[in-house]
């Protein structure tokens, strides 16, 4: 098996997160320091060692999905002593959010220690769905709308695409609900910016088919065995 995915397997974080551990030599292989994430590990054989603990694939996992605070950060820690959503959850172990919401974003954010999972949930080809709630200062055109489907031009090496779902004007503002299948930094502000309209709340109501409707904010639950095999087989079906 591939070092950084037996690393995300045994629960250490995201492929993206164990690369980082394997190059900044963080850890060891029978004693020895290995910075290639692409080496082969013997599952039988190889003792393998982060922090002076021997890792296994013998950890079990944990889901949660929490229903996301604003002025909370979507981090494991934070070097200035703002909340965190790990701060929100049991303490059950190196756990780790799957993607990111912005600190003055709400809603729906998976957190696990399931490596494999949190890779294939979050890398932009599997294309998983997420469901927003946007209001956006002043009134978006119907034609400018009908941009979102084709590409918005965000200044990133390809387009940002939304598919809009619904649309009101309301007072000053503009509420949409769209869906995101690749989720970039701060994606859906640059678009709306780009059309030259201010998002002034942002939430998230949906990550794949989890909602977070019965829950409320800093609220979460574990998910079921049903719910898991749902998002693992969502995940393999890509």
């Amino acid at each position: 098996m591939r070092f950084n995915r037996y690393l995300a397997k045994a629960g250490l974080g995201s492929r993206r997160v164990c690369d980082d551990l394997i190059q900044r030599g963080l850890v060891t292989i029978n004693g020895e320091v290995e910075k290639n994430p692409a080496v082969r590990v013997e599952i039988e054989q190889d003792v393998v060692v982060f922090q002076g603990k021997q890792i296994s694939l013998e950890a079990e996992h944990h889901y949660f999905i929490l229903n996301k605070p604003a002025e909370v950060i979507t981090t494991t820690s934070d070097p200035y002593g703002r909340s965190t959503v790990i701060d929100l959850l049991p303490q059950v172990g190196r756990i780790y959010p799957v993607g990111r919401l912005d600190y003055d974003t709400t809603g729906a954010i998976l957190l696990t220690n399931d490596g494999d999972l949190a890779y294939q949930l979050t890398h932009p080809k599997f294309q998983v769905p997420k469901i927003y709630r946007v209001r956006v200062l002043g009134r978006v055109s119907e034609s400018d709308l009908e941009k979102l489907p084709l590409g918005i031009n965000i200044e990133a090496p390809t387009p940002a695409i939304a598919e809009v779902l619904d649309y009101r004007y309301q007072d000053r503002f503009t509420d949409v609900k769209l869906v995101l299948r690749e989720g970039r930094k701060r994606e859906i502000k640059r678009i709306f910016m780009a059309l030259g309209h201010k998002v002034v709340r942002l939430h998230r109501e949906q990550f794949a088919f989890l909602r977070v409707d019965d829950l409320q904010e800093g609220e979460y639950r574990e998910l079921s065995r049903e719910e898991v095999s749902k998002l693992k087989e969502l995940a393999d079906g890509h």
